[in-house]
């Protein structure tokens, strides 16, 4: 048997762009759990039984709509707290990627909403941060180029990361 080729848990990356041109996208420092879910709204309609109408109608669904939600939490990094604090006190869009980070993968990236940040505490322990974005829009994926398919370009998006402190 072959095994799967996988990757660590903390190659899934959150990462924010700045606003800035060229978009510069940093790691918020802290997040020990980071997740991105898909929801397809559906709509239902029932489909009859032509020859039989007091049977029981099957549902069929149509997708009338695609969400994207990332998710992230872990200690309250004071390195952090002005990304997160500024971020939803202006209620702004903010560009971000959901990154797989091996070269053979991409990313995800859209714009978001920063729709939920809670901090919690507990004696004996560090303060943690639960932070919530929602899509505005689409979430395309964006594979990976290779490096050789991109000489003598230069990237239009400059990933950085930062270190933990």
């Amino acid at each position: 048997m072959a095994q799967p080729t996988v990757l660590p848990g903390t190659k899934l990356w959150i990462l924010l762009g700045d606003g800035a041109q060229p978009e510069v996208f940093e790691q918020p420092c802290g997040l020990t759990t980071r997740g991105i879910a898909f929801t397809a709204s559906t709509n239902t309609t029932l489909i009859p039984d032509c020859d039989d109408p007091e049977a029981p109608a099957w549902e069929a669904k149509d997708v009338n709509g695609l969400s994207a939600q990332v998710s992230g939490n872990g200690v309250m990094a004071i390195e952090s707290f002005d990304v997160w604090n500024d971020w939803f006190q202006s209620a702004a869009l903010k560009t971000c990627q959901v990154t797989l980070d091996d070269p053979a993968l991409g990313h995800w990236e859209g714009q978001f909403i920063l729709s939920q940040l809670t901090y919690g505490g507990q004696r004996g322990q560090k303060v943690t941060v639960d932070v919530t974005m929602d899509n505005s829009g689409a979430v395309p994926w964006i594979p990976s180029t290779p490096l050789t398919a991109r000489e003598g370009t230069e990237p239009t998006i400059e990933r950085r990361v930062r270190a933990s402190a």
